[in-house]
């Protein structure tokens, strides 16, 4: 049983129900000797285990207990053989080696918390080295590529991006924040393998390993749904600037429209006037005479027009007599004749006289129906008749 003990690194011992030493491998003997030599609290240990009340127990053993330098953690352990008399197995390690191991227990477990951890956030956390390959992933980031973060981890950038182009701005970014070692901010775009576009806030931040090494750690937020929106805003913004764009030019349009046509009605306004002018001429006929021939329907706009014509031409040419001729005239109204009474009176007004020529027999005949009385105007034959009295009547 010497040869099976002596495979063990560490020291294993046998003891029998007196506590003798039956079996011991080298490593035991190094340490301890032959001999079965107890610290007294080991040795009720060992009698504890070997009547049953415990199958195993573990304790700190002095380094005086024996020959080693070192304090000693013992595990003992019962064993029945089979003529039913009981061993104890003991399984000596040094105290330093207990307490690496469970540090190194400790540091497992922490790390994988921390994996858990990094995994839980819904962000992008990894870790690359200069050549731009991934030494930590979370499991966010090895979803956008379909994988796991055991996969990921030491494969490189320009392997997992679709575009060649976004890889190279990736690493160069990377690089730049391992040669300053200065942290940077900054938007990213990448194009997933399913051809997705993402879009990023990313952090990415210098961390110097304990062999020297720089490699930059970086922290990613996606920021897709506002970049959509964004987008979307822009849109709508060049949309409506278009629209108002072209509402400016139809006004324009508009504007240029109108003033055209009011342009052309100018004209018309003017041509209008020059006709009414011609439809009702003021003729010199004598030295303060002025004729009038009135020529179609005497309306109230022309009427409006031509007094004021004539009385601005009687203020101005100082015209003592005024005679209108009505020889054109093929029929009147009752209104027609309040206009003419009207001229006539507004004359008077000026200081001259008017007289009134050229009545037609039809007109005449109207005017007498419908009870016209101009019996209060000088009415003549003709204009030379009505020229001839103002003339020898100055």
């Amino acid at each position: 049983m010497h040869s099976d003990l002596d495979a063990f690194p560490e020291p294993l011992a046998v003891l029998d129900a007196s506590l003798r030493l039956r079996e011991a491998n080298r490593a035991w003997r190094n340490a301890f000797g032959e001999a079965a030599l107890l610290a007294p609290e080991a040795e009720e240990a060992a009698r504890v285990v070997l009547g049953g009340a415990r199958s195993r127990m573990e304790m700190e053993i002095d380094a005086s207990a024996g020959n080693g330098a070192r304090p000693q953690r013992w595990t003992l352990l019962r064993a029945a053989r089979s003529e039913g008399e009981p061993l104890v197995f003991i399984h000596a390690r040094a105290a330093d080696d207990v307490a690496r191991r469970r540090r190194e227990e400790e540091l497992a477990e922490e790390v994988a918390l921390l994996r858990d951890f990094i995994d839980l956030a819904p962000n992008l956390l990894f870790i690359k080295d200069r050549r731009s390959r991934y030494v930590l992933a979370n499991n966010a980031l090895a979803s956008c590529y379909g994988m796991t973060p055991e996969q990921v981890v030491h494969a490189s950038q320009h392997e997992l991006t679709t575009s060649a182009d976004e890889a190279a701005g990736f690493a160069s970014v990377d690089r730049q924040v391992i040669d300053t070692r200065q942290p940077v901010v900054i938007e990213e775009k990448e194009t997933r393998p399913n051809g997705e576009v993402h879009w990023y806030e990313t952090v990415k931040k210098p961390i110097v390993r304990r062999s020297g090494e720089v490699q930059v750690a970086c922290f990613c937020v996606d920021v897709t749904e506002r970049q959509r929106a964004q987008d979307a805003l822009q849109r709508s913004a060049r949309e409506l600037e278009s629209m108002a764009a072209a509402a400016r030019r139809e006004a324009d349009e508009k504007s240029a429209l109108a003033a055209e046509l009011d342009r052309r009605l100018a004209v018309i306004q003017a041509q209008h006037r020059q006709i009414l002018e011609l439809s009702a001429p003021i003729l010199e006929v004598a030295d303060g005479i002025v004729g009038v021939p009135l020529i179609g329907a005497m309306d109230e706009e022309r009427t409006a027009m031509l007094t004021e014509r004539l009385l601005n031409v009687i203020s101005m040419r100082q015209v003592r007599s005024v005679v209108l001729d009505l020889s054109a005239l093929e029929t009147i109204d009752t209104r027609t004749a309040d206009r003419l009474v009207g001229i006539v009176r507004a004359i008077g007004l000026l200081g001259a006289r008017a007289a009134i020529t050229g009545i037609q027999p039809a007109v005449a005949h109207t005017m007498t129906s419908l009870g016209i009385d101009l019996s209060s105007m000088v009415t003549m034959r003709t204009p030379k008749d009505a020229i001839r009295l103002f003339a020898t009547n100055v």
